[in-house]
């Protein structure tokens, strides 16, 4: 018990793909587009919007303002647009939990609080993922991991505690999964059954 006081909480929460079928169907069907993320954070209180979708908050100031104040939006940065970084911080605020920089050596706006900015970190071994990606802005870390698919709940189990374990010590974790919303709700269904938080 004692190596768990050492280790920081575990949580989990999406990256964003609306796209997916699991996640549509997660919404109701008359829920307009611009509701999505309030709905969202209903359940979950973090999301990662992957770099794929930058432009959409880098070019539509309509969407950062959809952003719930109950959200903390984290955002991977294409490479070449840490310049548009200082610009979201401000329109976020408080809703920004972090920017995460695919390049380590990558110069970060100055602006930016240290708290704000999340470096490539060395990625981790986890049981039960097809990838796994690290980064940390020295005070918590950030993971996005895709499962393998058709795990049952020992396996989920197994990945959570193997997550839990390779957590810095000190740091919060927090775990950014590609998959469904029911393989989310189990996960943290998990994480908070087996003291993992």
């Amino acid at each position: 018990m004692a190596a768990k006081a050492d280790r920081g909480g575990l949580r989990v929460a999406a990256v964003a793909d609306g796209d997916s079928p699991e996640w549509r169907s997660f919404y109701p069907q008359d829920l307009p587009d611009d509701w999505m993320l309030a709905y969202y954070a209903h359940f979950w209180p973090e999301l990662l919007s992957p770099a794929a979708d930058w432009s959409r908050w880098a070019d539509d100031d309509q969407s950062l303002d959809e952003v719930p104040a109950e959200l903390r939006l984290y955002l991977e940065v294409p490479a070449g647009a840490a310049a548009d970084c200082s610009r979201l911080a401000d329109r976020l605020g408080a809703r920004l939990g972090g920017f995460l920089f695919p390049d380590p050596e990558v110069e970060t706006p100055r602006e930016l609080e240290p708290a704000q900015v999340f470096r490539r970190a060395d990625d981790p071994v986890v049981a039960g993922v097809r990838s796994a990606r690290a980064w940390t802005n020295g005070r918590e870390t950030v993971l996005v991991l895709e499962p393998e698919s058709g795990l049952d709940v020992r396996q989920w189990r197994a990945l959570l505690e193997s997550l839990h374990k390779a957590a810095t010590s000190g740091q919060d974790t927090l775990a950014f999964l590609r998959s469904g919303p029911r393989e989310l709700e189990q996960a943290q269904t998990i994480i908070r059954l087996g003291g993992l938080t």
